[in-house]
């Protein structure tokens, strides 16, 4: 009998400008009902960065790039179980989003109905 040991995500540092270019290629490329790989697990550590990290790496981002990123990361965590709940990214990138764009109630749509995160898109109520 072998027993697994469990090995924490490590923790990242800032979402800096090379982060951000990978993480828009992916989600520039992303399909909501493609097969997840392997390949999209370096995402998981960043998922669990600090918000205003966040803020400070999507900040000067276009409207169908912040759009896109939040579409990958809801799907992200729905699929692979992060089970991050109000600490999701997708809360802070909409943040972001709604103050440059306003409310995008498609997108509010979409997100609602592609999560089982309570908290997506919008956080915590209090």
């Amino acid at each position: 009998m072998t027993v697994d040991s469990w090995q924490p995500s490590p923790q990242t540092g800032n979402i800096d400008s090379e982060i951000l270019e990978r993480l828009l290629n992916a989600a520039s490329s992303f399909a909501s009902d493609q097969n997840f790989t392997p390949d999209l697990n370096w995402i998981q550590p960043f998922a669990k960065a600090d918000p205003i990290k966040w803020k400070d790496a999507v900040k000067d981002l276009a409207n169908d790039q912040l759009i896109e990123l939040i579409k990958m990361l809801t799907v992200l965590e729905t699929r692979e179980n992060w089970d991050l709940a109000d600490k999701s990214p997708v809360i802070a990138v909409f943040k972001l989003y709604k103050k440059k764009f306003g409310i995008d109630k498609d997108l509010v749509k979409w997100v609602k109905a592609n999560t089982d995160n309570q908290y997506l898109p919008f956080g915590p109520l209090l």
